[in-house]
């Protein structure tokens, strides 16, 4: 369990959102992911997969850091995907 901080993820996910994130072993396109970047947690949407890694980046461009500016992260620094999010009201 986590809670979302910043708007990185707007308007999918909320600042104060609680997100749920159970293991995943092959991560695709379209999935919502925490996972470990750039020496600290993030969450993020998958945007590609290919040998050269997994290209993170968060739905609000314009106030996310992601794989634009710290590149591909390796399948093993993925915690889980996201299958539970418990909005803030």
């Amino acid at each position: 369990m986590r809670r979302v901080v910043g708007d990185s993820m707007a308007p999918t996910l909320t600042p104060g959102s609680i997100v749920i994130a159970l293991n995943v072993l092959a991560p695709r396109p379209g999935d919502i992911v925490v996972a470990w970047a750039k020496g600290r947690e993030v969450i993020k949407r998958v945007h590609d997969v290919n040998e050269a890694g997994i290209e993170l980046r968060g739905d609000n461009a314009s106030h996310s850091t992601d794989s634009r500016q710290y590149g591909r992260i390796n399948p093993s620094d993925i915690y889980g995907r996201v299958v539970y999010v418990k909005a803030t009201t």
